[in-house]
């Protein structure tokens, strides 16, 4: 973090030359600066902050970064999958061990912002491949005592595969159902794909767009049928005003 950064986020507080001196505000910016690291995965930071009296009414100010080292990944742990293994999961992801990155890549630095990318993206990877009910229960991140190696755990429950019975579109359909059929990449029979889903309803409402309907909304709403494992997608379209 460069210092005019934090100079300037210490004005906006009310910590900066000429204000009155609050303790509790320089208290609040060693939290929220050691919360900084924190995420950017230096947990062995330390805050010092110095408060030295001065003659006329007067304080000056002095505050310590140590920042440390960033702590790095030493192993990742799956647990739950049963359709794909870890390798292939982990293949997915940004964070990584020191066994699977070039020397010069960051992969295994570990930030909190990184994992919660690399959580949605697993979650994306499933949903894109019919597991509609894919969840992530749990994640544990254990930080050794040095605060130089992280160790996550990430737990999983896969659920089942489904597939398209059926796809509908409802709605109001200010374009002739014969157009929008094309744009519909997802048939009956074919994986359940969210990514394809969205895809689709983008098509739609480009179309709608081209015919003067710029704000509509295309909702793809699924019916699950949990017993044969089967969903009927409806693209519902609100086109609202022409412009």
């Amino acid at each position: 973090i460069e210092s005019e950064q934090l100079m300037e986020a210490l004005e906006q507080i009310g910590l900066a030359k000429g204000r009155t001196f609050n303790r509790s505000l320089l208290d609040k910016v060693e939290l929220e600066l050691q919360r900084q690291y924190f995420s950017r995965g230096k947990y062995g930071v330390k805050i010092d902050s110095d408060v030295k009296e001065l003659e006329r009414n007067r304080v000056e100010i002095a505050i310590e970064v140590f920042e440390g080292a960033i702590a790095k990944i030493t192993q990742i742990n799956i647990v739950g999958n049963k359709a794909f293994n870890n390798e292939k999961l982990l293949r997915q992801i940004q964070l990584g061990t020191p066994s699977t990155f070039s020397p010069f890549s960051s992969v295994d630095q570990y930030s909190r912002q990184k994992l919660a990318a690399d959580l949605e993206t697993l979650k994306s990877y499933y949903l894109d491949r019919g597991y509609i009910n894919f969840n992530i229960e749990s994640t544990q991140v254990s930080i050794t005592q040095d605060k130089r190696h992280v160790y996550i755990t990430i737990n999983i429950v896969e659920g089942e595969q489904y597939y398209v019975k059926e796809v509908k579109l409802a709605g109001d359909l200010v374009v002739p159902e014969d157009e929008l059929w094309p744009l519909i990449k997802i048939k009956p029979g074919d994986i359940f794909s969210r990514r394809v889903v969205t895809e689709s309803a983008a098509q739609i409402t480009e179309r709608f767009g081209e015919a003067g309907y710029a704000f509509s909304n295309i909702n793809p709403i699924p019916d699950i049928d949990n017993e044969p494992r089967e969903v009927t997608l409806t693209f519902y379209a609100d086109p609202g005003k022409r412009v």
